[in-house]
């Protein structure tokens, strides 16, 4: 018994890419290949992976009415 119970726990160490679900690549972990890895900077540069979250404050509100008059 202690041999399947083994392999299982093998089947659940190994890591797989988050983009094709293959087994993961030493030299491009945690993906299984550049190809994958470049994807995977692709969406964090358009902002796939934003978290969502309250909007933000206005940058540069408009002053209050009178504010620095001269």
């Amino acid at each position: 018994m202690t041999a399947g119970r083994d392999s299982k726990a093998a089947q659940k160490a190994v890591a797989r890419c988050p983009i094709c679900r293959k087994p993961t690549v030493k030299a491009h972990r945690p993906f299984c290949s550049k190809r994958c890895a470049e994807l995977d900077l692709g969406r964090w540069l358009k902002g796939a992976y934003a978290v969502p979250g309250d909007p933000a404050e206005e940058a540069y509100p408009e002053p209050p009415a009178g504010w620095n008059e001269d």
